[in-house]
């Protein structure tokens, strides 16, 4: 048979309960708390004064009465400062929490605990416990002393601050009201509560806390499991990280949203205040194009920031946004979530788009320059003799150029170096490299193809300039162009380095070289181009000398009459 208490000692009980498991997943690890020891001391010390309260409504006589009411006060005049640690810590304020405050906001509480366990010798906190005439059950009631006033003055002191607190940021800070609200309700309640005993309106004159620290107590423990309420404190949240122009997100260790400035949310337009405490993964691949950063809490030392760069796409527009990761840790170094960092690098890396293409490309006409021709083919020729493949080279240039450029202007002059290259790239290959070797001179390097291959690749070029002439304001311009041609039969390099062991008398390719054409074997001549086959800088001779040889072609072609073709004498 029930007490006419029971449902309120169920009640009571059941904060208790409630109060031990927060605790225990504060400890547990699970909860990536920032402010792990001082929450568990707070669920702990709520949990012994509940109880207390419970058994003080079960007790059978006064003596056992005063015997819980002193259990009670082991956990209850801690709750208030350790509730306002709690709060000023997530709000950032850890600054102001120097070992000395902290000492002096325990020092009321625990003055308190010593006078309610000496009570009977001094009547400083209670003047007077005496039972309750006419209840309906054993009720006992108190008058307070000076130190019982000075206690309930401390505890509504930190309680109303911590209110007090928490409206101020309730602006400054909208993706966290949240758990601002639900920290708000965690005070709000009991001090509804202790107004309304203080007054004398609760019913038979009882203490309400305890019962509604049932509500606030299943409360917190909801919001701490499924929402992440307290999982990284809004460390910087002040106008500085508002008015960051890099994006940042704030994320537990299980990738659910703790934070993010406006930047972010620009960059993520999705986010709002419904986001905080939901996974990130989904809108992150949804802009990234790819999964969420990897990310282990219990093996990244955190010693630096992780860097990548990648494609962000925002509707239609695309952006380079470089992401900075680290490590986000808790007072006892425990990883407790990461800071993510969205940069945007798009103009930078235009620029850099910009000066590869300098790098690489002609600056008119957008084909290769000299310097990147002579390492792409240097590479081909290599890669065609070790495949048994020939090679050839085109070496030509616009006849009479200058006088072009004399007679109709620079503009026109740059506007033929244009149409030379569009006609020539209707005429060559995909795999063939084609670069402006200076001035209205051209290079091609045609893999595959042997001389005489190669002259006829020139002459259905030059076919074609001289049937398509420019177009300019004052009528069409016939250009044409002289050619010269050389090029590698396909030797291959095994052959070649056999051919050089054999001549030299020995089995090994290390005393192969390459002397204008032919083989040799003996000392290296680097002054006179030669090199070992496949060595380091072979390719790059070998491509001069090949150069030098077409450029006599071309010679040959400009003293034959020019806009013809001629092959050097060597390899004909």
């Amino acid at each position: 048979m029930g007490t006419p208490y029971s449902a309120v000692l169920t009640l009571i009980v059941s904060a208790g309960v409630l109060n031990l498991l927060m605790g225990l997943y504060a400890l547990s690890g699970r909860s990536k708390l920032t402010m792990v020891r001082t929450f568990f001391a707070f669920s702990l010390l709520a949990a012994i004064y509940t109880f207390g309260s419970a058994l003080e409504l079960a007790s059978g006589s006064l003596e056992e009465i005063k015997f819980w009411i002193k259990f009670e006060y082991l956990g209850m005049p801690f709750l208030p400062p350790l509730n306002l640690l709690i709060i000023m810590s997530y709000l950032g304020m850890e600054r102001y929490l120097g070992r000395r405050l902290k000492i002096t906001m325990f020092i009321i509480p625990a003055v308190t605990l010593l006078l309610v366990m000496t009570n009977d010798w001094h009547h400083l906190y209670y003047r007077d416990i005496v039972l309750r005439a006419g209840g309906s059950s054993l009720k006992a009631d108190v008058v307070g002393g000076p130190w019982y006033i000075i206690q309930g003055a401390y505890t509504f002191g930190c309680m109303i601050g911590g209110v007090v607190l928490l409206l101020r940021h309730w602006r400054r800070m909208p993706s966290y009201r949240f758990q601002l609200g639900t920290m708000l309700i965690g005070l709000v309640l009991p001090l509804a509560g202790d107004f309304l005993y203080l007054g004398g309106l609760t019913p038979e004159g009882m203490d309400p806390i305890p019962v509604i620290m049932t509500v606030t107590s299943a409360l917190y423990l909801w919001a701490l499991v499924s929402k992440g309420l307290f999982h990284v404190a809004p460390i910087a949240r002040d106008k500085l990280f508002a008015s960051m122009r890099d994006g940042v997100l704030v994320l537990d260790r299980d990738n659910r949203l703790v934070d993010y400035n406006p930047a972010a949310g620009a960059m993520i337009p999705e986010l709002g205040v419904s986001s905080i405490g939901e996974p990130l993964e989904g809108l992150w691949e949804k802009h990234a194009g790819g999964p969420l950063l990897h990310y282990d809490p219990d093996t990244d030392s955190g010693s630096a920031a992780d860097i990548q760069e990648l494609n962000w796409h925002i509707g239609e527009r695309d952006f380079n946004y470089q992401i900075r990761t680290s490590v986000i840790r808790n007072q006892g170094g425990q990883p407790a979530g990461r800071l993510i960092v969205l940069i945007d690098v798009t103009e930078k890396a235009r620029l850099q788009e910009e000066l590869r293409q300098l790098a690489y490309y002609d600056g008119l006409t957008r084909i290769y320059n000299r310097a990147h021709f002579m390492k792409l083919a240097s590479g081909l020729l290599y890669d065609c003799l070790k495949q048994e493949e020939p090679m050839s080279l085109l070496l030509f240039d616009i006849d009479h150029f200058k006088r072009i450029n004399d007679e109709f202007g620079h503009d026109t002059g740059d506007d033929a170096l244009m149409h030379i290259v569009e006609v020539c790239r209707e005429q060559l290959r995909p795999e063939d490299v084609f670069g402006r070797y200076g001035g209205e001179e051209f290079v091609v390097a045609l893999p595959g193809l042997s001389p005489v291959e190669a002259a006829g690749a020139a002459e259905r070029i030059r076919a074609s300039l001289a049937l398509q002439p420019l177009e300019t304001v004052g009528g069409p311009l016939s250009m044409t162009a002289s050619f010269g041609a050389a090029g590698l039969p396909a030797a291959g390099l095994a052959r070649m380095e056999a051919a050089a062991s054999a001549e030299a008398g020995e089995t090994g390719p290390s005393s192969a070289w390459v002397r204008d054409g032919g083989l040799t074997a003996g000392m290296e001549d680097t002054s006179a181009g030669v090199l070992p086959i496949g060595g380091g800088n072979w390719p790059d001779a070998e491509l001069r000398r090949l150069l030098k040889m077409a450029d006599r072609a071309l010679y040959d072609a400009k003293r034959a009459g020019r806009d013809t073709v001629r092959i050097a004498a060597e390899m004909s």
